[in-house]
């Protein structure tokens, strides 16, 4: 084996070493492009919004994720669940009003909210899925992206094969005629 083969063939294992590599991260930031973010059990503080008896205020609001213009319009809040500080669900249009496009939450001031809201208790819980800042609304974008690292892998196999057909052409291992 001479010189020049020896660096093709050190130079085949290092392009597929560093290629193997990079396909992890390349596939974690892609992901964070596509996939929408969900949130689990996020805390929601109602202090704010009781009276002096402890009773919740009428029509009470709070924001629980501020929405950015684009995202009002293309990217609304999905799967919104609100519980109360004993883990029961809350029913929307009885007891709460959330509204999707811009993150707010209306606490309905009635008997039936005041009762499932422990009057010492000021923690509420939410869970719902966004998008987040850097995520790609379209859905073309985001299927050219989630096909990024499976090409990036054709082309690292493809190259790699390449080299390491060259050296065992060179090298005449490929030459079954002698």
């Amino acid at each position: 084996m001479d010189k020049n083969t020896t660096l093709v063939l050190i130079g085949a294992f290092v392009l597929l070493i560093i290629g193997v590599s990079l396909i992890e991260p390349l596939s974690l930031e892609e992901q964070l492009r596509t996939q929408k973010v969900s949130v689990f059990n996020e805390t929601v503080n109602i202090a704010s919004l009781r009276e002096a008896g402890g009773n919740v205020t009428e029509l009470s609001n709070l924001t629980v994720y501020t929405q950015a213009d684009w995202k009002q319009t293309d990217c609304p809040i999905t799967s919104f669940a609100y519980r109360n500080q004993s883990g029961a669900t809350m029913t929307s249009g009885t007891q709460y009003y959330f509204s999707a496009f811009d993150g707010k939450l209306q606490l309905i001031s009635h008997e039936s909210i005041n009762n499932s809201i422990i009057t010492n208790a000021n923690t509420t819980a939410a869970d719902y899925i966004y998008c987040d800042d850097d995520y790609i609304n379209s859905g073309w974008g985001r299927t050219v992206l989630n096909l990024v690292p499976g090409f990036f892998a054709l082309a690292l196999l493809g190259a790699s094969l390449l080299l390491f057909y060259y050296v065992m052409k060179k090298e005449g291992i490929l030459n079954w005629n002698k």
